[in-house]
């Protein structure tokens, strides 16, 4: 575990979260702060692409090289990691849709984590409407062992054309086309991925040719997360194709970078140290159950609301959801993803 990296996770499904507060849009007071901060939330899937690309990098592909992990032992981990809260937050959408209105169709698609592979709102979003990103992420671990496999001037071959593909799209495609092509697409969003995986490499050379110390890399990790405000700050002058897609890479890159190679210190900077502290990791831990469930308690909540009539100030229901989402997500951490976990190892592996 790296642990700053950990704990950014839960900023970052945060930022998902908001971005899905739609019901500020509806309220004069807090349009303008959803349209123009909390609608890029987005943005938080590309951290995750580029980091589940490093991070799984940096833990197996020496496994691989030096054989003490075998494919099957890899995707069996990956399975059991991601599938009992993908498979419980599924079930807990159907049968919320039930309950308060919506889909439960496409059941099969969302079973077999293939839903992000057709072009369609009503299916990539059907039931719980996130795990889209598992599914891609589903297919990035497929292919990871045999990308491994690739030497480092075909992976950058490999990673320029899909570069060169995705600028092309953003050129032909309409408006409407982007959001699935740019954004969901496994084939495309497999970019993201192969960056993160690239990214790797490049922390293993920093780390060889300069000796790691605080003195430079606060100020490194000050810059990458200056870097990114300033790429926030300047996102409506971005094409939306692009901020769908490569926009973002730079800072996300030198975020992971800079505090992948700040936590090798014997003694890092505050920044470092506060994210690596327990409280801050616990939350990173959560963040896959959060990233999960949050919608489910947005659904919720927005239904309670018209349901009873409740006059809730906006900015306050979103805090119970925030702190909802927590508290759900400790619990699931617990009793669910973390048990499954240790079960499905112990009986497939």
């Amino acid at each position: 575990m790296i642990k700053p990296l950990t704990s950014l996770r839960f900023f970052f499904a945060l930022f998902v979260l908001l971005s899905h507060l739609s019901f500020l849009k509806g309220d004069d007071n807090y349009r303008h702060i959803f349209e123009s901060i909390f609608a890029e939330g987005f943005l938080g899937v590309s951290f995750f692409f580029i980091l589940s690309g490093f991070i799984l990098a940096y833990n197996y592909e020496n496994k691989f090289a030096e054989k003490r992990i075998t494919k099957k032992e890899f995707f069996i981990a990956r399975l059991a990691k991601i599938y009992p809260m993908h498979f419980v937050t599924m079930l807990a959408a159907l049968i919320l849709s039930s309950l308060i209105g919506g889909s439960g169709k496409y059941v099969a698609q969302n079973v077999l984590l293939i839903q992000s592979f057709f072009p369609s709102e009503k299916i990539f979003f059907s039931l719980n409407a996130p795990s889209w990103s598992i599914s891609d992420e589903m297919f990035f671990y497929l292919l990871f062992p045999f990308i491994l496999l690739l030497r480092q001037k075909a992976k950058l071959a490999l990673f320029a054309t899909l570069f060169a593909i995705i600028l092309m799209l953003n050129v032909l495609l309409s408006e409407e086309q982007k959001h699935y092509w740019l954004y969901i697409s496994p084939l495309i969003r497999f970019s993201d991925f192969l960056l993160g995986m690239m990214l790797f490499h490049a922390y293993l050379k920093l780390k060889e040719t300069f000796k790691v110390n605080s003195g430079s890399l606060k100020y490194f990790e000050i810059a990458a997360l200056m870097i990114f405000i300033v790429f926030f700050a300047l996102h409506q002058f971005a094409d939306m194709g692009l901020r769908y897609s490569v926009y973002y890479w730079l800072p996300m890159v030198l975020i992971i970078l800079s505090f992948a190679l700040s936590s090798e210190e014997k003694q890092p900077a505050f920044l470092n140290r506060f994210l690596s502290s327990k409280h801050m990791v616990w939350l990173g831990e959560i963040s896959f159950c959060f990233y999960l469930i949050h919608l489910l308690v947005i659904r919720t909540a927005e239904y309670a609301v018209m349901q009873y009539a409740l006059n809730i100030d906006g900015l306050l229901l979103s805090l119970m959801i925030i702190l909802s989402s927590i508290a759900l997500s400790a619990a699931a951490f617990k009793y669910i993803e973390k048990p499954l976990n240790r079960k499905l190892k112990e009986r497939f592996l």
